[in-house]
């Protein structure tokens, strides 16, 4: 859990809001305020815009991005509707290693697997103040709420005619 101490220095889509744009929102925050930003995106989240890690590493920003991976958009276990031997197309490779990708520009790659790691990571990359991107592996079945809207959606109000 990440606590919050001061007001005004959580960005946020919202509940269901728009995915992806978490990166360039930390980019932003982290130019304004020169201050170290932690970043907190999903694997298909950040498979949207996560390339801006090279603009974090250009400029050598103090950006720390946890991306939850779990191998998967909504989850990392889904079966093909189809019946088909492919993977559905809502599973990532897995063992996806995102943390390798910020060492390609030069930033600090990590990768963890336990909450204590995590912390102890966050931690060490809020601290150091250097481009730092954690590759936090989660249960592949994380977030099997995440997409099952389908209840919430506005009903009809439109009476079907009899023919």
């Amino acid at each position: 859990v990440i606590d919050m101490y001061k007001p005004r220095k959580r960005l946020d889509v919202g509940t269901w809001g728009v995915m992806g744009i978490g990166m360039g929102s930390a980019i932003a925050a982290a130019v304004e305020t020169g201050q170290p930003v932690l970043a907190i995106e999903g694997d298909s989240a950040f498979g949207f815009s996560g390339m801006e890690i090279e603009t974090i590493c250009r400029y050598n920003l103090p950006v720390c991005v946890v991306v939850f991976n779990n191998s998967g958009i909504y989850r990392g276990m889904d079966t093909n509707p189809t019946g088909g031997t492919d993977a559905a197309t809502t599973v990532f490779v897995k063992n996806s290693r995102y943390d390798k990708m910020i060492e390609a520009f030069g930033g600090v790659g990590v990768s963890v697997t336990t909450p204590e790691e995590l912390s102890r990571a966050v931690n060490e990359a809020m601290d150091s103040g250097k481009p730092t991107l954690i590759n936090a592996v989660i249960d592949s079945s994380a977030g099997t709420e995440s997409g099952r809207i389908g209840n919430l959606n506005p009903k009809s109000v439109v009476v079907s005619r009899k023919k």
